[in-house]
């Protein structure tokens, strides 16, 4: 049904695939984006002025965050989700439903979603309003697919978009049809929005959670940006060492891909310990297993950035952090997410951005990861945030499988 990279099962044709999206996600490709990745966390930062004296769902603007940079990386133009005036929440919770019946479907023999794939977008709509979203979405990427599919073939020195860098490259033409073209890139950009939005979500609770870490972090961004004479460009502030344990911890705590990822060994069998696994077997593993190791990460429910702050212990730590996967199967996104979260965080968080945050009527259950559809979900049931003056209620306040919502000013 999803004929993308990720669901490749054989190494030959995971290669094969991979391979062009390889080139599109090289470092060099992606510091030639740089100037839409920062223009979107900017924008996420003008609206949230916007909202000073409001309560807001960080959880909806996160996620419109990193879909409208998945989207714009896609395609060089973002979808606009953080234009939207609630930041998106009817899209946000349609991605919820969504995944929720997958994890339905997965267990029913994919039955439900390819139904749902093939209702109109009113019918979706009147089932269920968060359907008709995604329905809105689907013919988003239908109609920015077929058009790269139409673009002639891009003038010298001007970047291609991703479909046009498939399209060009050497695989066989079964695998540049639409249907595979839409596939991969709608795996890409669903695994480019969740897996970021709860990573973000996790550092700012957890620093908003405790002022001695925040305070922390903004004296050491403060202290770079005021010898810089302005803000830091992603390439400074990775080698920062504070901000880089707050990034190492939120991914380790968010485990933003918690579901169990499958592995199979085509040509040999496996030895681990007195046990041999016959080639062929498919392995399952989490990350979850790995980063809430104690005898790995002491204490390892705690948010401590002080753990990465050594040289030697970060170098120990480093090795059991994989958030991304490891091998050949490695997120292609890394540097990407890695690049909106570092300056996401930088630019909310450092004592120069005119910020002022408090967590309001929010717990841990509103954005711990408790639930697994194959991205990680929260338990709780927060309420959707106001977004005008004096804590008017932009609607009706919503029941919301979990959402970290803050009070600006």
């Amino acid at each position: 049904m999803f004929p993308s990279t990720n669901t490749a099962e054989s190494h030959a044709l995971h290669q094969l695939r991979r391979a062009p999206l390889q080139n599109y996600f090289a470092s060099t490709n992606i510091q030639s984006y740089m100037p839409i990745i920062l223009a979107q966390v900017e924008k996420l930062c003008s609206r949230l002025k916007e909202k000073d004296g409001c309560v807001v769902s960080l959880s909806d603007a996160f996620r419109c965050l990193a879909t409208d940079v998945a989207t714009g990386f896609a395609f060089g133009t973002p979808f606009g989700h953080l234009d939207e005036p609630t930041f998106d929440h009817e899209f946000n919770l349609s991605v919820k439903t969504v995944v929720k019946l997958s994890m339905l479907s997965r267990h029913a023999f994919g039955l439900f979603l390819p139904v749902l794939h093939r209702l109109p977008e009113a019918v979706a709509k009147r089932m269920n309003p968060a359907f008709g979203r995604v329905q809105w979405m689907r013919e988003m990427m239908t109609s920015c697919v077929k058009r790269s599919m139409n673009k002639p073939e891009p003038a010298p020195g001007t970047n291609p978009d991703m479909i046009q860098t498939m399209l060009s490259s050497s695989l066989p033409l079964e695998e540049k049809t639409f249907p595979r073209l839409f596939s991969e890139t709608r795996s890409i950009i669903m695994a480019g929005t969740e897996t970021t939005a709860s990573t973000l979500i996790t550092i700012a609770a957890s620093l908003l959670s405790d002022p001695g870490k925040l305070l922390i972090l903004r004296h050491e961004l403060g202290s770079a940006e005021e010898a810089k004479g302005g803000p830091l460009e992603y390439s400074e502030l990775k080698d920062l060492p504070y901000i880089t344990g707050v990034v190492n911890e939120g991914l380790r705590l968010a485990n933003p891909t918690p579901t169990r990822l499958p592995r199979i060994c085509e040509d040999k069998d496996l030895r681990y310990k007195e046990w041999t696994i016959p080639k062929g077997t498919t392995i399952s593993t989490t990350s979850q297993d790995i980063h809430n190791n104690p005898e790995i990460f002491p204490d390892p429910s705690a948010f401590q950035p002080e753990r990465w702050a050594n040289p030697v212990d970060r170098k120990f730590a480093n090795r059991y952090l994989v958030p991304w996967g490891r091998g050949t199967r490695l997120c292609l996104g890394v540097e990407l997410a890695q690049i909106d979260i570092y300056l996401t965080v930088s630019r909310l968080f450092s004592p120069n951005s005119g910020f002022s945050m408090a967590m309001y009527d929010t717990n841990d259950e509103d954005w711990k990861t408790y639930h697994e559809f194959f991205a990680g979900f929260p338990k709780g049931k927060g309420k959707f945030g106001s977004f005008t003056g004096n804590w008017y209620h932009y609607g009706e306040w919503q029941q919301w499988d979990g959402d970290l919502t803050i009070a600006l000013g």
